[in-house]
């Protein structure tokens, strides 16, 4: 099953997520799932605008209805592959990795995205498809943080590693997280093609990563040695 606006908006992709590896997705509590989105909610409402940073697919896939796209910066985070994925694009047997901003490592070093500016009449709908994407098991935490935002600081909604979360990985060996993006696949494809999408997209917007790019060359040098 896609992830798309449909699947999302139904909930489906939820349940395939659980039938796909059973026993390995530890749902959110519905209560703190929706006691983090009305956090949200209720902090843009107080400055009357709601940004979301997209630091990874919401880049070129937000699937949200997204009324204004600006290039943003995120100080004090960096983006790194340290969520371990057993489904989507990965499997039990040969989990990937998925992306989250971390505050360990270069974190001080700014992570450049894009804001994604959702109407104030859509912020129910929106923010609830949203959550049912990144919040499905907690491996995120929603903060309200200051971001640049085509050279203003505004206030936006940030998804964060949760470093307590069970496939956090503060450390990965290199070697290890090169080899899981190279050879991981799941429903949603292998893991390298979200790499590469993230490349592409962070080039075309004229945005420097040298921890993605590195990955990338050595993603590509695996393939090539198989």
């Amino acid at each position: 099953m896609p992830l798309t606006r449909e699947t999302l908006t139904d909930d489906s992709f939820k349940q395939k997520m659980i039938d796909e590896a059973p026993g390995e997705m530890e749902l959110m509590d519905d209560q703190e799932f929706e006691a983090s989105r009305q956090t949200i909610l209720r902090a843009a409402e107080n400055v009357g605008e709601l940004w979301v940073f997209g630091y990874g697919s919401l880049i070129w896939n937000p699937i949200i209805e997204v009324q204004d796209m600006q290039p943003a910066r995120l100080s004090g985070y960096g983006r790194r592959f340290c969520v371990w994925a057993p489904i989507g694009r990965g499997t039990p047997e040969c989990p990937g990795l998925w992306l989250g901003l971390d505050a360990t490592g270069k974190a001080s070093e700014p992570c450049d995205g894009m804001a994604l500016r959702i109407e104030a009449g859509k912020w129910d709908l929106e923010s609830l498809i949203l959550w049912r994407r990144e919040m499905i098991s907690g491996v995120y935490i929603p903060a309200w943080l200051p971001v640049e935002i085509a050279g203003e600081k505004k206030d936006c909604c940030v998804f964060l590693a949760n470093p307590q979360h069970d496939r956090y990985a503060a450390e990965i060996e290199w070697k290890r997280k090169v080899t899981a993006i190279a050879q991981a696949e799941g429903s949603l494809g292998p893991c390298r093609d979200y790499l590469y999408a993230l490349a592409e997209n962070l080039d075309d917007a004229g945005m420097d990563d040298d921890y993605i790019a590195r990955l990338v060359r050595d993603v590509q040098a695996e393939r090539a040695g198989q």
